[in-house]
């Protein structure tokens, strides 16, 4: 698992949650995707038009255009079942394989399938900075972090191009990412999960996805860091220091909470890549 991991960039475990995993979750997410749609909080995600942009959208479609919400520990959407996840004993399991024996917590969406217009995203690696696909193939050989997928109903939405995380971009990459960002790319692999499955990835892999409107898609899309990581605070600062709050972490199970409590100690940075352009000097990297 681990070695399939660092070399194509994903791994998928299948069947990790059962029928009681899903009920309980599904439960919690749709009470999560209601509340979004009603109140349309920062951070929810909108298509419309070929875009994100919500100013676009006639009010009367913007619920029905949402696909899915940043950050669900903030304390409107908060629901422990659906954070525990962090915990789940399978989860837990492959996450300390992949990232060591101290992961934290990172930010924690969820993704579902909009109604007014299918959307189809753009190739793309995620953290991205200005020179930032030059040099993030050089990066430690240890995974700094990883993605999750966790399908709560079935969910064929993923593309991705196995092991562009460790080497530079072929031309029809770099031509993706800057022309025609929706193209259909050689050796590129479609995901397809079933409800219970999860999919783990390096957000670094050149990846997109895509959904039609006639989908059901209900997927929990989580992210943790390795400790060793500097960590950066994301989101809005009130949000973020509700994460370490003995309020919100006595709700945890003992499993999960230990993922929030590495927040409290990790060393932090403006900068949490500056391990991998440190990296990327060593081959002789320079920025321009």
């Amino acid at each position: 698992m681990k070695d399939e991991f660092l070399r194509d960039g994903f791994w998928i475990d299948r069947g990790a949650f059962d029928d009681a995993d899903l009920r309980r979750c599904r439960v919690a997410a749709e009470r999560v995707r209601a509340k979004t749609r009603q109140h349309l909080y920062p951070g929810t995600r909108f298509w419309y038009g070929r875009g994100e942009n919500r100013d676009l959208i006639p009010s009367a479609m913007r619920a029905a255009a949402t696909w899915g919400v940043n950050e669900i520990t903030r304390r409107e959407l908060f629901e422990p079942d659906l954070v525990n996840v962090l915990g789940h004993p399978r989860v837990d399991a492959v996450v300390r394989t992949l990232l060591g024996d101290e992961p934290r917590a990172w930010g924690i969406k969820m993704l579902w399938t909009p109604k007014v217009v299918s959307y189809d995203l753009h190739w793309h690696r995620d953290q991205m900075k200005p020179d930032f696909y030059d040099w993030i193939q050089y990066k430690p050989a240890a995974a700094d972090h990883m993605q999750f997928n966790a399908a709560l109903n079935d969910d064929d939405c993923f593309l991705v191009m196995p092991g562009s995380h460790r080497r530079s971009l072929t031309e029809a990459e770099w031509h993706a990412v800057r022309e025609d960002q929706t193209a259909e790319l050689p050796g590129q692999v479609r995901v397809a999960l079933r409800a219970g499955d999860i999919l783990y990835m390096d957000a670094h892999t050149l990846h997109r996805g895509r959904s039609d409107i006639s989908g059901d898609r209900l997927t929990l899309h989580y992210s943790a860091q390795a400790q060793w990581v500097p960590l950066t605070p994301w989101g809005e600062s009130d949000d973020f220091a509700w994460l370490t709050a003995e309020e919100f972490l006595k709700q945890l199970a003992p499993a999960t909470r230990s993922y929030y409590e590495r927040l409290r100690t990790a060393a932090r940075s403006d900068d949490m890549l500056s391990f991998a352009r440190e990296g990327a000097q060593a081959h002789g990297w320079r920025s321009t």
